[in-house]
């Protein structure tokens, strides 16, 4: 069997640890932390901008509201993770009533989305929406219903963005709307699981809707996937990051591994009943992705004290051949496309994914460049093609640890 990482971290009664991160997970536990930053500004910035990076401020509001051991902590970090909370109360409100307004725009013409990730977690297993910040919404459609939700989308106001099209190279669009007031919205619709090849088939969108379930905390059309999906979604999610870690909009590096993204693991698999973490373990074994939900759960085992049966710890750490998703941990950046590239089915779907990795569509260049002459299009591409390999290994640099 694998060996696995302790499944949690042996603390003091009082927490002085030295990283924010440490830090911030001590908090969310419950558990009583001092703060031996004094009043250094520096090291006050330091820690509110990783819970921020890392969607955590809402969490830390709640949490400080709790407590009562934080005498401590300078008074400016509960009072904006307590403004954070009282903001993602208002988004989320306001979310949820732009989310229904979608939703039944496509029941209308026959499209049942699922709800991924954020607003289907915030609200099945949190016990306040806002406590789950996010900054879209994400759906996932029937591959064959694309052209409708385009459709549907553009009549009640929304704007595809700019993004490279193609059969291979995406398998998601992002979609934004402003209303009267000036408040954004924004709904990611994925038509597969993931863009990675390795990952992408993974789960269908007919296997998950078949377990999905309401959320009628959402809307009357609402669905979210079952629990057992959640948790290998959020799992594979995660490991899709491995390599390509997230960017926060006001973080100055990208983040590997999310906080918030193992508080998900966290909840879901806290709350499973022991038939349901079995069933999980057992369709991680179907789908060859032991390596990845182990190691998820070992993160946040290690950062929020998840308990993990042993009987989970064993079919998870069975001796098994290598899996392919395994790649994204111990393979590196170059490694892992190349198994997105063998992952396709055949000769001809590979010709595609490279040519449209290296040139996309003339009209998306033309968008990249406005002010150039068409005459340098050749150019151009050859510019995106040598930066754009450049810039993608480096985004795989730093992805979370195995």
């Amino acid at each position: 069997m694998a060996e696995w990482h302790r499944a949690s971290i042996h603390r003091d009664p009082i927490a002085t640890l030295a990283t924010p991160d440490d830090l911030i997970c001590a908090i969310i536990r419950h558990e009583p932390t001092l703060w031996i930053g004094g009043a250094d500004e520096g090291a006050i910035s330091r820690f509110l901008a990783a819970a921020r990076d890392h969607g955590v401020l809402p969490l830390l509001g709640a949490a400080f509201a709790r407590g009562h051991d934080f005498d401590s902590w300078p008074q400016k970090i509960p009072a904006i993770c307590h403004a954070s909370l009282l903001v993602g109360t208002l988004l989320a409100a306001a979310q949820r009533v732009e989310v229904v307004r979608v939703l039944d725009a496509l029941a209308s013409a026959g499209v049942r989305p699922l709800l991924l990730k954020g607003i289907a977690l915030a609200s099945r297993h949190y016990p306040d929406p806002a406590l789950r910040p996010r900054a879209d919404t994400d759906l996932l459609i029937p591959p064959n219903r694309r052209d409708d939700v385009a459709r549907v989308l553009a009549q009640i106001g929304y704007t595809e963005s700019t993004g490279i099209k193609g059969d291979f190279v995406s398998y998601q669009s992002t979609w934004s709307r402003e209303d009267e007031r000036g408040v954004a919205s924004h709904l990611d619709v994925h038509w597969r699981i993931n863009n990675s090849q390795i990952l992408a088939k993974l789960m269908s969108y007919q296997e998950l809707a078949a377990r999905s379930v309401p959320l009628p905390a959402v809307g009357p059309y609402a669905r979210a996937l079952a629990d057992v999906d959640a948790l290998l979604f959020a799992c594979i999610h995660r490991t899709g990051h491995a390599n390509a870690p997230y960017q926060v909009p006001v973080a100055d590096e990208p983040t590997g591994d999310r906080l918030i993204w193992l508080y998900d693991i966290h909840l879901l698999f806290s709350r499973m009943s022991a038939p349901e973490q079995e069933e999980f373990a057992e369709r991680a074994a179907e789908k060859r992705i032991r390596a990845i939900c182990r190691d998820a759960l070992q993160r946040s085992a290690e950062c929020f004290g998840t308990p993990i049966p042993a009987r989970v710890r064993e079919a998870l750490g069975a001796p098994s051949p290598v899996e392919a998703s395994a790649r994204y941990f111990s393979g590196g950046p170059l490694r892992q496309m190349v198994g997105d590239f063998v992952a396709l089915e055949s000769w001809r779907d590979r010709r595609t994914w490279l040519r449209e990795t290296a040139f996309p569509p003339v009209d998306y260049m033309r968008r990249k460049y406005p002010d150039s002459p068409r005459g340098w299009l050749p150019l151009l591409y050859a510019r995106r093609g040598w930066g754009g390999i450049a810039q993608r290994v480096r985004s795989r640099s730093s992805g979370h640890r195995s």
